[in-house]
């Protein structure tokens, strides 16, 4: 009798383990077939949008413009608080520009490019776990929910609030590794609109692009005081010039949706180790001989991986 209710405990839990783990697999791929549905709306489609950037400190509104003319994307972000200028991005290269658009310049780090890349058909998370978390209203749409979360503890997790109705993306939320919300954009209002209207000619673009001093990735070697955690890999490297004319030295480093960089430049006092700005991080180190900076969209935590074998004395 015993022995009978002890197999038939141990062939439930089998059952139970089985049907678990198939649930699991099916919330996963429905959770993928999801996400990249917000990826095709969102690459596919000519519109206009209003987007709100919440982080811990302080709240951005920014005009956002999607266009896809000839299988081209074309995206531009414009500041609406009048304290940085904006951007444009044509296939995810572009530069920064002023507000009166008298100035083009090297594209920089901006808040908002983690948008731009978790929503782009020519990028892949990595190392990922996809769970539909649920469906509910948000700023009065019907959205699905899913949450992609990285499979090591160092990098950020995201969730994702998909309409039902258009599969264009409302909301992201960026979570850090101690799940503390680093930043939370949200679409307030969005309007189709027209591929002729593109902010900046193909022919900007081009300009541009032929100034970037970028080596191929193939040629390219990690520098060895760098630790580099998988599934990073080097982009490109190259020299970036300051405004006061110096020329930093630069590796870039992606998993295939965010990037960092690596900058090296001469010794100095290091008033300011690490900063944090919503999603964007910086963390500097001093070697013997020069000064290393992380500038990213990576938490801290994985800013001090990569830079661990710097220290004072080598």
């Amino acid at each position: 009798m015993i022995k009978s209710f002890i197999k038939t405990v141990g062939a439930v839990t089998l059952a139970v383990l089985f049907f678990s783990q198939q649930a699991i697999a099916e919330n996963s791929n429905q959770c993928i077939a999801l996400y990249n549905s917000v990826k095709s709306a969102y690459t596919d489609r000519d519109f206009e949008a209003t987007v709100i950037d919440n982080d811990q400190t302080q709240m951005q509104l920014y005009a956002l413009a999607h266009f896809n003319k000839n299988s081209v994307s074309y995206t531009t972000w414009k500041s609406l608080n009048n304290e940085i200028a904006g951007y444009a991005l044509r296939q995810e290269k572009g530069f920064d520009y002023n507000h009166n658009r008298s100035y083009i310049g090297p594209l920089s780090w901006h808040q908002t490019q983690i948008w731009d890349r978790i929503f782009s058909k020519n990028r892949n998370l990595t190392g990922y776990d996809c769970t539909i978390v649920g469906r509910t209203r948000l700023a009065g749409r019907k959205v699905t929910v899913i949450r992609m979360s990285p499979v090591d503890d160092v990098r950020y997790s995201y969730v994702i609030s998909k309409d039902d109705d258009t599969s264009l993306p409302v909301e992201l939320v960026v979570l850090s590794p101690s799940q503390i919300v680093a930043s939370k954009f949200t679409v307030s209002a969005v309007h189709s609109a027209s591929s002729e209207n593109l902010s900046f000619p193909d022919e900007t673009f081009d300009r541009v692009e032929k100034l970037s001093n970028k080596k191929n990735h193939n040629d390219l070697t990690i520098w060895p005081e760098l630790t580099i955690p998988k599934p990073f890999t080097i982009e490109s490297e190259g020299i970036q010039k300051q405004a006061d004319g110096t020329e930093l030295e630069y590796q870039s480093f992606t998993d295939g949706m965010v990037e960092f960089k690596v900058y090296k430049n001469s010794v100095s006092s290091l008033n300011i180790q690490s900063a944090t700005d919503g999603t964007l991080t910086v963390l500097r180190r001093n070697s013997v001989k020069n000064e290393y900076a992380v500038v990213g969209e990576i938490p801290l935590e994985l800013s001090t991986i990569v830079l661990s074998k710097i220290t004072p004395l080598r």
